[in-house]
């Protein structure tokens, strides 16, 4: 009888205390809560002259280790809304790449991509596929976005004398616009 009865208090208690809503001064004080900021994908969206600059470490089975420092070629990209994605974009270049992508209220989100390096030094011809993990990417400014994204990958080369050998890529590749329309 007395667990009925404290159950029935406490039931009670709930209904009188929590049914009001306190009020917030940042809106007057009227109970409602601030409507929360929806994404804009529309500064991201257009063409966009792009450079990228490689700093990354290729390491051959942890005996040989050199740097690949390189600016690849300017390409043009293009940002597009993703029809079938609620705030997605699709960013794809004259050179090939192609990434899809979210932007909510702290900026563009792109999935992670493989690209293939070549390799062409110290005699030895080959490529490397490298995943790129990128950074949350903040709104153009002024027509331009600068982000460096993660680069991690392997790869194998048959060459003469020592036979197959495995490679490890590391570092990071940075990306930035340098005019938009």
């Amino acid at each position: 009888m007395k667990k009925i009865l404290l159950t029935v208090m406490t039931a009670a208690a709930l209904l009188f205390c929590g049914c009001e809503k306190e009020p917030n001064p940042s809106n007057g004080g009227n109970g409602n809560t601030p409507e929360e900021r929806t994404p804009d994908i529309s500064p991201y969206l257009g063409k966009y002259l792009m450079t990228r600059t490689t700093d990354l470490t290729i390491s051959i089975m942890n005996l040989v280790t050199f740097p690949v420092d390189r600016d690849l070629d300017v390409e043009v990209v293009t940002v597009t809304a993703d029809p079938n994605v609620q705030y997605g974009i699709i960013m794809t270049s004259t050179d090939g790449l192609y990434i899809k992508g979210t932007v909510d209220t702290l900026g563009l989100h792109l999935q992670n991509d493989t690209i293939s390096i070549d390799i062409d030094t110290m005699g030895i011809d080959a490529s490397v596929l490298v995943t790129m993990t990128h950074p949350v990417i903040s709104a153009p400014q002024n027509g331009i976005m600068t982000w460096t994204s993660t680069a991690q990958g392997s790869g194998s080369v048959t060459v003469p004398i020592f036979g197959q050998l495995t490679a490890t890529i590391t570092g990071n590749m940075k990306y930035r616009t340098v005019a938009s329309n």
